[in-house]
């Protein structure tokens, strides 16, 4: 006999019966009260309709109005005795603005790069940003008219494609590149320097071919770019043209007239000299008596220009952008500055916690391009130029619009 004959249990397993509803169901859930509640789920449709309801309008409108015009706004320091010199300086100190500390974007070479350009940037100043400067252009003009013929400083004149730029450069800090230069000879350095003193106010080199020095120091001069080949004659339009257009302004009754295969159906020996360029008619000798001139300049007068160009051309391109052709100025320094700024207490916390709000200043075309121009330097600069005018709106500050 088994356990489960003794017990009282058959042979047979018998399964346990599945529980109905109503046995499982707590006795709480079969309340009245409970029972009286619809429980709904919620359809798509009704929390569509709920964040519809519930999500703030952001439409906004397209319609700018113009910024307040309430006269123009003066760019002169808080100086009351400013002259020339003094301005000259506090041009040049405020021309860049010091490297990002950390989390810049910038390459060990990249850096290097932006030191040494302004290591060998000269030390010349526009003579329009000066007037910016000044309460009066004329009283401006007068000063360094005045300090030129004392032989304080030294205008420098270089043809360009929109006009003619007038650099300032001081005669100490000139005096200074020429004693430096390694391609110069103390001979030839003495003698330029003679010369100069003996003309401070002259723009060319010896025009009557009488400058006290001969033809290998003049080359010396040239070639160190203290002295440049300008062509009077020519037409300035072919000095900047293309080559294309160059040889396209050659007579062309004249070259259909030449044999073909020589030098005449070319437009001859002189075709760029005659269209506008220097050629090899202007070469180092006298310089005066050779149809062209030698101008004086400073080395790297062209890269201070270029960058003067570049930048002035990307201030244009940030105000055309705009619907009226015009910004408030704390809004165009922000996109001269790539937006890395933003709010300036939000911008400070997250770099004191050691974050970082923005794009990486290194990844701007102020760094990239501009190496690290300020934006004061260079709407002074656009102001003098004649590229934009500021004017006080009353109501966001200055704002800036383009010409």
């Amino acid at each position: 006999m088994t356990l489960r004959k003794t017990l009282g249990f058959g042979d047979r397993v018998k399964k346990r019966k599945p529980a109905s509803n109503n046995a499982t169901s707590s006795p709480s859930t079969n309340s009245p009260w409970l029972s009286s509640l619809q429980v709904t789920k919620p359809t798509p449709s009704s929390s569509a309709t709920k964040k519809t309801t519930t999500k703030p309008s952001t439409s906004t409108s397209t319609t700018s109005s113009p910024l307040p015009n309430a006269g123009p706004a003066q760019l002169t320091l808080p100086t009351t005795t400013l002259t020339i010199p003094l301005a000259h300086s506090l041009i040049l100190d405020c021309m860049f603005t010091p490297l990002p500390e950390r989390a810049s974007g910038l390459s060990p070479a990249k850096i290097a790069s932006i030191l040494t350009f302004r290591d060998v940037l000269p030390h010349v100043v526009s003579t329009s940003h000066l007037q910016t400067l000044l309460p009066s252009p004329t009283a401006a003009e007068r000063e360094i008219a005045s300090l030129i013929h004392s032989g304080g400083a030294k205008r420098v004149v270089v043809p360009r494609k929109n006009g003619i730029g007038e650099l300032l450069v001081l005669r100490e800090d000139l005096e200074g590149l020429v004693r430096r230069s390694n391609g110069l000879d103390e001979a030839t350095k003495d003698g330029y320097l003679q010369w100069l003193r003996g003309n401070p106010a002259a723009i060319v080199y010896a025009e009557d071919g009488e400058g006290g020095l001969d033809g290998r120091q003049v080359d010396a001069l040239v070639r160190a770019g203290f002295l440049t080949a300008v062509n009077e004659g020519g037409r300035q339009t072919g000095v900047y043209a293309r080559p294309a257009e160059k040889y396209a302004m050659l007579s062309l009754e004249t070259v259909s007239r030449a044999s073909a295969g020589t030098i005449e159906a070319v437009g001859g020996e002189g075709a760029l000299f005659a269209a506008g360029g220097s050629g090899g008619k202007v070469g180092g000798g006298g310089g005066g008596k050779g149809g062209g001139c030698l101008r004086c300049t400073v080395p790297g007068a062209g890269a201070f220009l270029k960058l003067a160009s570049g930048a002035l051309e990307h201030l244009g391109v940030l105000l055309e952008r705009t619907r009226h052709r015009e910004m408030p100025e704390s809004d165009l320094r922000e996109k001269w500055d790539g937006g890395i700024a933003g709010d300036k207490e939000a911008f400070l916390a997250k770099k004191n916690r050691g974050e970082f709000a923005g794009i990486l200043p290194g990844r701007t075309k102020k760094w990239k391009d501009f190496y690290g121009v300020s934006f004061d330097w260079v709407l002074r600069e656009a102001v003098g130029a004649g590229l934009v005018e500021v004017f006080e709106t009353h109501s966001v500050g200055r704002g800036v619009r383009l010409v």
